[in-house]
């Protein structure tokens, strides 16, 4: 591994070690990346192996526990997903599309580090002994379907990989796990479901949640395998079917251990369930619980929000199609409180990626915003949700606030879905 700074001040800096060195080994562990980096170096007594040009050298150095060794090694390059699976987003982007997103992410260690969900096809027993070593835990897993036919034919993965062998591996050493289901009507529901639900329970509670999401289709599926998106009507009925095999999917020590996506409740046009239904709302990153998490911010903040802006201000929301009624139901009366507070809430057509199937916040492209936004000239700001950006702050078009904000002409903010940031500025 390629060291690319030294921390000033630390035991590698004292003894020598330089930017441009090649850390090979840790107390005869190799180094492969930052994971192993940090588990190794964690030790008081180091034998540390450099490699200098072509000369090799030997350093030994004691720390003490909780102190830093000091050496940054190179950035973890992502290891791609084995897969083809028959619902992967990868698959369904229009060319113009921010490169990364035609990468398929399928590295356990990002999936450690960051909640990435990865489905395992490219784990043998050497990546699973080292989860189980390091204790690289929770993980995030991908499941979708458990029995090995069906995965052939969603995964399109060829053989079967031995899924389950690889979840109990890693549960019985105690590694906790988060799993993920995308629904496919006619693919992996139904009795499939439930033998794939059955399978995981088997598992808790090393396993320590469910979550089911209803698959996402862009119109751009060439030479895809047909899917059918999820209607009211759809899904309506499996939220039904869903609540009729409830008392089979009940878990001691969790209130609800298998939990639907947001987007059903909103499709089937229900109400979004109550607290008790999230638990420690630990998948709510994953779509499992945003809106009610919202609400009880929004709730909380309420007290807190000014009853009059400095002069009167026209402030624009834009949301997806899909959020807009709860987000509409949400927060009007508390606004149309505020004393010269205008505002409206626009919910902006993903015209892009198929406006009928594709209407989460979140893959709101900017061509989209910009053409939905240009006639609202007389507004003071345009809000935007920090789930339209990627890390790096742009769009799935690549196009960053400030690109829009240029095309639009008006000030453009990003917020992060409090109502408190976005209108103390303007009191």
């Amino acid at each position: 591994m390629n060291i690319v700074a030294i921390t000033p001040k630390t035991p590698a800096e004292a003894r020598g070690i330089r930017v441009g060195d090649n850390l090979v080994s840790i107390n005869g562990r190799s180094i492969s990346d930052e994971i192993d980096y940090a588990f190794y170096a964690a030790d008081k007594d180091l034998d540390i192996i450099i490699l200098r040009g072509s000369i090799s050298h030997e350093i030994h150095i004691s720390k003490n526990l909780d102190e830093e060794l000091g050496i940054i090694v190179e950035p973890m390059k992502i290891r791609s997903c084995a897969n083809n699976c028959i619902f992967c987003f990868a698959h369904q982007n229009p060319p113009e599309v921010r490169e990364a997103l035609n990468f398929k992410d399928g590295d356990f260690r990002f999936s450690f580090l960051h909640g990435h969900y990865i489905t395992m096809t490219n784990m043998g027993p050497k990546q699973l002994e080292r989860v189980v070593e390091q204790q690289l835990s929770p993980l995030y897993i991908s499941v979708h379907v458990t029995d090995p036919e069906t995965r052939r034919k969603m995964l399109l993965y060829g053989k079967d990989d031995h899924l389950m062998d690889k979840l109990r591996f890693l549960t019985k050493h105690n590694i906790k796990l988060h799993t993920q289901i995308v629904l496919c009507t006619g693919w992996n529901d139904g009795e499939i479901l439930l033998r794939t639900i059955q399978d995981l329970i088997a598992l808790a509670p090393q396993i320590l949640s469910i979550s089911i999401v209803p698959v996402g289709l862009t119109k751009y599926r060439d030479e895809q395998p047909d899917l059918i998106s999820y209607t009211p009507e759809t899904a309506r009925e499996f939220i039904e079917w869903f609540k009729s095999k409830q008392t089979l999917f009940a878990v001691a020590g969790f209130e609800h251990f298998v939990m639907l996506s947001d987007e059903f409740f909103i499709l089937a046009e229900l109400p979004i369930p109550g607290n008790e239904y999230y638990g420690d709302f630990s998948m709510v990153e994953n779509g499992v619980g945003q809106c009610r998490d919202f609400a009880n911010r929004f709730e909380a903040s309420i007290a807190l929000l000014p009853p009059k802006l400095k002069r009167s201000t026209h402030l624009i929301f834009a949301t997806g199609t899909l959020g807009y009624p709860f987000l509409k139901e949400t927060i009007v009366d508390t606004l149309d409180a505020v004393e010269n507070l205008n505002y409206k809430i626009l919910p902006i057509r993903n015209e892009w990626l198929g406006a009928e199937t594709v209407t989460v916040t979140g893959l709101i492209p900017a061509r989209d915003l910009i053409a939905q936004l240009r006639s609202q000239k007389q507004a003071d700001a345009v809000y935007l949700s920090y789930r339209m950006f990627s890390e790096d702050g742009v769009t799935l078009d690549d196009q960053t606030r400030e690109e829009i904000e240029k095309q639009l002409g008006i000030p453009v903010y990003i917020h992060h879905e409090d109502m408190l940031e976005i209108l103390s500025p303007w009191t």
